[in-house]
């Protein structure tokens, strides 16, 4: 059975230090007395027998059966060879730190789960010091990102505050990694991000997944020469959506008492698929488009060119034909609602084929802003945007091996 004295020593395994508790009350307080009369070089290495001085310095350290700890030690101010003069280097505590290693490492895996106050509480620490330490935390993983061979890329938008305030971020599609954000979705602000990859990155870039906002093509044409665009799927349905949305919101108003009673709280069902639709709700949805002409066409529309991205048998050529079916189906009927889908289409119907070419989406960014928006509830919100940055960055690093 081990020893009272045994069992300190497996707690504080801090090589070079004999130990003794100065206080057990409220708060533990450990002293640490080192057994060296030099101190190590943090910038060689090298035992330094040139100690200028000594002062004293009080961590904190984790807690011990729920009451805090804290270190008590004298901290050696040494003159190396080297040429470097000032504290000596020490395994258990960082230099100007408060507290321990193994206490940041606590702190850091309670703030990935927690927010700031939460942890302060928890560890009876200020919540800025909590803040600064899984700051420096996250910055310490950044440069992995670095090290990545990058293919493929995937970018977003991402609301993060009212007043169209958006943040751009830029993926590893592969690997699901931010290797860039941005605050803004400008032109210039992209392609200033895509630039700081540098040109042998860019070169290496063969796909990039994005929606048809125009800066962000222009931006990855000009950085990334090799790079092929493809539209994401999504986006497009989200406007054809958009448009049967418009009319039927037109409908509604147009409507009498006894037909609105029909088409209210019926907005999911017209905007779902009817393949996922239960049999109660292809009932309703039936019921309402025999009584509404224009909104039944609007829906065979949704429908068709949604089966059109659900097609995977047919040839290229014939994925282009329908798609110009499709094109004259909305102009025969006249639905104006659809007009400005069908130029948009049109208009980046080059990076749309490349879906179906190359078969990529950005499903996994839009799963990723649903975790950002996780982190920012769980904060509520940042004001500090850089740290916010940080905080995404360490929520996509976990995709590394």
């Amino acid at each position: 059975m081990e020893t009272p004295y045994l069992v300190l020593k497996n707690l504080f395994p801090f090589k070079g230090y004999k130990f003794s508790v100065l206080e057990n009350g409220c708060r533990i307080l450990i002293g640490l007395k080192s057994r060296r009369k030099c101190g190590i070089c943090p910038s060689c290495g090298k035992r330094c027998r040139s100690v200028e001085t000594e002062y004293e310095r009080t961590v904190r350290d984790l807690n011990l059966a729920g009451t805090p700890c804290f270190l008590r030690f004298a901290q050696k101010k040494v003159q190396c060879t080297c040429g470097y003069r000032g504290p000596e280097q020490l395994d258990f505590v960082a230099k100007f730190r408060r507290v321990t290693k193994r206490m940041e490492t606590y702190v850091v895996c309670l703030a990935e789960k927690m927010s700031l106050k939460d942890v302060a509480e928890v560890t009876s620490l200020n919540w800025k010091t909590v803040k600064e330490i899984d700051r420096e935390y996250i910055r310490s993983l950044l440069p992995s990102i670095s090290e990545l061979v990058i293919t493929r890329i995937a970018m977003d938008e991402i609301a993060i505050m009212k007043g169209h305030k958006y943040f751009t971020i830029i993926r590893d599609y592969d690997t699901g990694v931010v290797i860039k954000i941005l605050f803004g979705r400008t032109y210039e602000e992209t392609a200033k991000a895509l630039a700081s990859l540098g040109k042998e990155k860019l070169a290496n870039i063969r796909f990039a997944s994005l929606d048809m906002w125009d800066p962000f093509i222009r931006a990855v044409k000009e950085q990334c020469p090799n790079a092929e665009l493809v539209f994401d799927k999504f986006h497009v349905v989200k406007k054809v959506n958009e448009a049967l949305d418009s009319i039927r919101k037109k409908q509604f108003a147009k409507a009498d008492p006894d037909e609105r009673k029909l088409m209210k709280h019926k907005r999911f069902i017209i905007l779902s698929r009817e393949s996922n639709l239960d049999r109660q709700q292809k009932e309703e949805l039936n019921m309402l488009m025999q009584s509404n002409e224009k909104l039944y066409k609007a829906y065979l529309l949704k429908e068709q060119v949604l089966s059109i991205f659900d097609d995977k048998t047919s040839t290229f050529d014939q994925i282009k034909e329908r798609f110009d079916t499709w094109f004259s189906n909305i102009l025969s009927n006249q639905l104006e609602e659809f007009y400005a889908v069908v130029d948009t289409i049109r208009s980046h119907l080059y990076g749309i084929l490349n879906y179906f070419r190359y078969g990529m989406t950005n499903a996994i960014a839009e799963g990723f802003n649903t975790k950002i928006n996780i982190i920012k509830r769980r904060a509520y919100g940042f004001r500090d945007l850089e740290y916010f940055m940080l905080k995404i960055y360490q929520s996509s690093l976990k995709r590394l091996p």
